[in-house]
């Protein structure tokens, strides 16, 4: 049995207990389920799909193999995939049936609810018409009630960025309106997301294709909120997560998708047809990869097991 110290995903060492003069906590593994290139003899397809994304990164969750990257650190224009840091910058602090009233949020640009002044919306509610309905206005009622207001909560986006690790991340406003400070990465944006589906509430907003929230307004008793994910319905499988879509950030798009007990990230920025460029990537992944358990006993060491799997 060969006992493993898995320090976060940057490869498997080796411990030596005879040598070791401290106390440390160790997994033991006897083996690993990763997705492995198909042999050429069983490949369905060789040639790479042609994508229109300037930059992508997919990522398989299970074990965090790179499945494909391209420029996935050159910093882009994240759209409304910045609305994954405002929610987990949301969920910190407010508590999801906190009711909050709005204010100037009510002309906001781009997408919206819309709200209404005077009008008062919960948190939760809030949470779920910008990760589903994309609303804008609803990012702004939710930065502009953060202790400190605006200025403090785009703080907040930044300063959970840095604790992420993230090189290429900055925000400047919480809804992913173009502005020359809002910058991501395709690497980075995975790294968010990961962070969100941690959370069982967001996780659950984003893979929901439809759902009605209460508008506690006399006219229009509910608002009817549709994913901007085109990719429900058509794709099996498909569990969100996040669309965005400006002038200079073209259209991008965060995916997850479950299939066979896999679950694959995938990434794409400033892509011309964003749903064509994910469900050809999709396809080649799933035609090219397959998932084998390695047994880690039958290497001598971690360095051994490193060398005979290079992704």
């Amino acid at each position: 049995m060969v006992f493993l110290l898995t320090f976060l995903n940057i490869g498997f060492w080796l411990l030596y207990p005879q040598k070791t003069t401290a106390l440390y906590q160790v997994e033991l593994v006897d083996a690993i389920e990763l997705p492995l290139p198909k042999s050429p003899a069983v490949k369905l397809t060789n040639q790479f799909p042609e994508l229109t994304a300037q930059a992508i990164y997919a990522l398989d969750l299970n074990s965090l193999t790179v499945l494909y990257e391209k420029n996935a650190d050159t910093p882009l224009y994240p759209a409304s995939t910045t609305k994954m840091m405002t929610a987990l910058v949301a969920v910190d602090h407010f508590d999801l049936g906190q009711e909050l009233t709005v204010v100037s949020e009510a002309t906001t640009a781009g997408t919206r609810l819309p709200l209404f002044p005077g009008q008062k919306m919960s948190v939760g509610d809030l949470l779920a018409s910008m990760m589903i309905a994309s609303a804008n206005d609803s990012a702004y009622l939710l930065a502009n009630h953060y202790p400190g207001g605006m200025t403090a909560f785009v703080q907040a986006m930044n300063q959970r960025a840095l604790a992420l690790g993230l090189e290429q991340t900055r925000f400047s406003n919480p809804a992913g309106l173009d502005e020359s400070e809002q910058q991501s990465s395709a690497r980075d944006l995975t790294v968010i997301t990961r962070e969100l589906l941690k959370n069982d509430f967001l996780r659950e907003l984003v893979a929901t294709p439809y759902l009605e929230i209460p508008s506690q307004m006399q006219n229009m008793p509910v608002y009817q909120l549709r994913s901007t994910n085109q990719l429900f319905g058509l794709i099996g499988g498909i569990k969100g997560v996040k669309t965005g879509t400006t002038e200079l950030a073209g259209e991008v798009l965060i995916t997850l998708i479950e299939r066979d007990g896999h679950q694959i990230l995938i990434t794409l920025m400033n892509s011309q047809d964003r749903y064509a460029d994910t469900s050809q990537l999709v396809q080649w992944i799933f035609n090219n990869y397959e998932w084998r358990e390695l047994s880690l006993t039958q290497y001598n060491t971690a360095a051994d097991y490193a060398e005979s799997n290079q992704f």
